[in-house]
């Protein structure tokens, strides 16, 4: 083995060696490309900037150039004051003429009128006059002899008066029919380079404007020595084609990035240059930059090789240590006579043994080290239960084998198909695995195996009979309370409507204890599900003191709420049932207290960054509990004595369903009281913290007018109890929607048929078809019929029997006796799930 183990780690060491050539290899790759694209990137990113100068400066040139043109061109209709009749010129007139159009146009500096011999006509300065205009005699005779007059443009010349250079723009003028003089125009040089550069900022550009036989006229930056020169590299005709070419520069000869383009006026013609050492500046900074990170990568990939290499020498020994313990293992697991599983923290199978597959055969297709325990489960499921027709029965023994696996201290007993019971028991790991043992037990177990069956059959039959029972009363409490809200809105005398109110006290008394009795049979039964929402603490307690506050006023009582540390704005928890617990035990507190007062105090610790644990006391002035009855004070149906239940009322669920609820979301309560003085309840609940600004705080006024805004439905109600259809007509015509009512769900289903109704408001429990039937029947016909909104009126309230509704293609579902509000909601969000207004 030694020898096997050996030639293992020589075949590791140049495969890792390998790889780090690989690597190094492909890192000098990665960064010679990346220098040369981005020396690319480089040189094309100057050519564009070139490119978009060259296209602006020609533009600007080109308008200049015209502008002096037209100007020029319209010299004869300017100094036509100037020429007399008899073809005399005042040259007093023309000067003021030409000074005119000097103010007019800031480029120019001067306006000339000359002969073609040189003397000066009119001038708009003075000076100009007396010393005359530079110009040479060749220009001047060339310009006078044109037969047809175009802009002609000097060399950049001296101007005598300003000694700054600059070019004279020139066009022949028939003054008089015998008399033809030049029209000239200074501008000053550095305006012609100011529209050249174009407020330019890139590194190195070198701009010249030329004439087509090479003679340099201007130049961005200046060149003066060079100017009216022949520039020594002459253009070639494929340069000026406005495209990027690789030339000598203009003006040094350095090798540069090349544009020119000749202007509208064919005699001259612009270009730019950038220098190719300046436009890859940049990149020579970011060339070092890559090969300084890939220096440093291949460096990192040969040292992780090295570590690489020396980790191995530690792996294999620690190889040869596991597989030994390995084979230990497998030999203990192998002489065990029960049944072994081991999972880790993820749930996957890590070891088990031969007698756990002889015990489960099912499962010899599926094991592997990796596989997941709930894909056993599935198997198993289909096995123990291989009716299909069945789902509600494989579905719930599922459900219980992972909650009891999860749990990691599940313990159960199980009976297979051909009799035999197995006793499993699962423990959780230190680090959050689950081991499993399976015994049979068949012969010693059987009979209390039996026994704890019906006795669990006798329980699930109590909690479902709670439940019926429940559905039941609340069918006629729900006509009574919606005839009771509708009777408080009608027209009473000040003594009738304390009656009624009585009447609605009474009745929400008698929900709130049904309510009670369904929380325990869904307890019993394993059905409470929590609903996690964000929401204010310190909102929640006030407005559970605030609603109890009257009953403590009416006793006069003082009832105050005490916040001992800064709670944070948001947690994330159940926020109803907290609501249930914190209203049961400051209403226990406020009942059982005759003079005095009830403290509510609230404070928290931080338990880690993501959670707090809050913690509520309520303290009363109360008569206190007995200390021989704390032991049973938390079980259900009981209260401290008989006495106190004649006296003070209720059914003794408040305290037992409190506790179940709160240790179901992770806390715990307790109890600290003296007899005849008062009692503290404390409870300790961790929450999670939430990274939201401050809600928004609800409108919880009891009596407020509900919004009937939207209304024009056409709603079919499918009702079969007389009472509750008066109530929802009622409801629905208040709220302004027309409304039909049928008593099955079988007319239910003929009137969607005729098509027309925006809302189809379904009851569940109905004779001949009841509403679940009928909306499978609905949502199978053809066309908008069949997707008309269905919201359920149900008086169940079991969890699972509300996710059927949704299942069978109801959209919502309201719970009776119906609230107007919530039916307003309903309708609002069933509507705008299905797209309508």
């Amino acid at each position: 083995m030694k020898r096997q183990t050996s030639m293992a780690r020589r075949r590791v060491f140049v495969a890792i060696w390998g790889i780090v050539a690989v690597f190094v290899l492909a890192a000098a790759a990665a960064a010679i490309g990346l220098v040369r694209r981005t020396e690319r990137e480089a040189l094309r990113d100057s050519e564009d900037r070139a490119l978009r100068f060259v296209s602006g400066a020609e533009a600007a040139l080109n308008r200049t150039l015209i502008g002096i043109d037209v100007l020029l061109a319209d010299m004869g209709a300017v100094l036509a004051p100037a020429v007399a009749s008899d073809g005399s010129f005042d040259h007093a007139t023309a000067d003021r003429l030409l000074r005119g159009v000097i103010r007019r146009n800031l480029l120019l500096r001067d306006m000339v009128v000359i002969e073609p011999a040189g003397a000066v006509l009119a001038a708009a300065r003075d000076e100009t006059e007396r010393l005359g205009v530079p110009l040479s005699e060749r220009f001047r005779s060339e310009t006078a002899a044109q037969l047809s007059p175009v802009l002609a443009i000097s060399a950049p010349v001296l101007n005598f008066v300003t000694s700054e250079r600059a070019l004279y723009f020139a066009r022949p003028l028939q003054l008089t029919p015998d008399r033809r003089v030049l029209v000239v125009a200074e501008v000053p040089l550095p305006l012609i380079t100011t529209i050249l550069a174009q407020g330019a900022e890139i590194p190195g550009l070198v701009v010249t404007l030329e004439r087509d036989d090479d003679e340099l006229l201007a130049s961005v930056p200046s060149f003066d020595a060079r100017l009216g020169q022949r520039l020594a590299s002459p253009l070639a005709t494929e340069a000026l084609s406005g495209k990027p070419t690789r030339a000598a520069g203009r003006l040094d000869g350095a090798p540069s990035i090349l544009i020119a383009r000749p202007a509208l006026y064919r005699s001259v013609r612009i270009s730019a240059g950038i220098p190719l050492d300046a436009a890859l500046a940049e990149w020579r900074q970011d060339r070092n930059i890559i090969m300084s990170v890939a220096a440093a990568f291949v460096a990192m990939i040969i040292g992780a090789g090295g570590a690489a290499h020396w980790q191995l020498g530690r792996l294999a020994g620690a190889r040869l240590e596991i597989a030994h313990a390995k084979a230990i293992m497998d030999r203990a697991l192998a002489s065990m006579a029960d049944g072994f599983l081991l999972c880790d923290a993820q749930d996957r199978v890590v070891a088990w043994n031969e007698r756990y597959l002889e015990m489960f055969p099912w499962l010899r297709s599926v094991i592997g080290v990796g596989v997941s325990f709930e894909s056993f489960v599935d198997v198993a499921a289909r096995a123990l239960v291989p009716d299909d027709g069945d789902n509600a029965q494989r579905e719930a023994w599922r459900e219980m084998r992972l909650s009891l696996h999860r749990s990691g201290y599940g313990m159960y007993e199980q009976e297979l198909k051909d009799g035999t019971v197995i006793h499993v028991i699962e423990r959780r790991t230190p680090d959050g695995g689950v081991v499993s043992v399976f015994r049979d037990i068949t012969a010693a177990e059987r009979e209390l195996a039996r026994a704890k069956g019906a006795a669990e059959a006798a329980n699930r039959a109590k909690s479902q009979f709670l439940a019926t029972m429940s559905h039941e009363i609340r069918t006629p409490l729900s006509g009574m309370l919606g005839m009771n809200t509708l009777l408080l809105k009608t027209q009473l005398s000040d003594e009738q409507r304390g009656y009624a109110r009585i009447i609605r006290s009474s009745g929400k008394a008698l929900l709130t204890l049904i309510n009670d009795i369904l929380d325990l049979s869904k307890i019993e039964a394993g059905r409470v599900e929590l609903t996690y929402v964000d929401f204010d603490p310190r909102r929640l307690l006030n407005e559970v003191a605030a609603s109890i506050g009257t009953r403590a006023h009416e006793k006069g009582l003082a009832l105050t709420v005490q916040f001992r540390t800064e709670l944070p704005d948001v947690l994330l928890g159940d926020e109803a049932r907290l609501r249930q617990v914190l209203s049961n035990l400051i209403g226990n507190a406020v009942k059982f207290t005759e003079n005095g007062s009830v403290h509510v105090d609230v404070a928290h610790r931080t338990i880690d960054e993501q959670r707090i644990e809050l913690s509520v006391s309520v303290r009363d002035t109360g008569i206190g509990i007995a200390p021989d009855v704390l032991p049973t004070l938390f079980t259900r149906f009981t209260q401290a004595d008989g006495g106190i239940a004649r006296r003070y009322g209720g059914s003794g669920l408040g305290l037992a369903i409190s506790r179940e609820l709160i240790e179901l979301m992770g806390g715990r309560i307790a109890v600290e009281t003296d007899a005849g003085r008062g009692s503290t309840f404390r409870i300790m609940l961790p929450l999670q913290r939430v990274q939201s600004t401050r809600l928004e705080t609800p409108d919880t006024q009891f009596d407020a007018a509900p919004d009937i805004s939207g209304g024009g439905l056409r709603v079919l109600v499918a009702e079969d109890n007389e009472v509750n259809q008066l109530i929802i007509r009622t409801m629905l015509t208040q709220l302004g929607h027309a409304c039909d009512v049928v008593g099955d769900g079988s007319e239910a289903v003929d009137r969607v048929k005729q098509g027309g109704y925006d809302l189809v408001l379904m009851d569940i429990q109905m004779p001949l078809l009841d509403g679940i039937a009928a909306t499978r029947q609905i949502r199978a016909m053809d066309g908008s019929a069949g997707h008309v909104p269905i919201v359920a009126l149900t008086a169940n309230a079991m969890v699972e029997e509300r996710a059927a509704y949704l299942e069978a293609g109801m959209d919502d579902y309201i719970s009776k006796p119906i609230d107007t509000k919530e039916l307003i909601q309903a309708i609002a969000r069933t509507l705008d799930k299905s797209g309508q207004s």
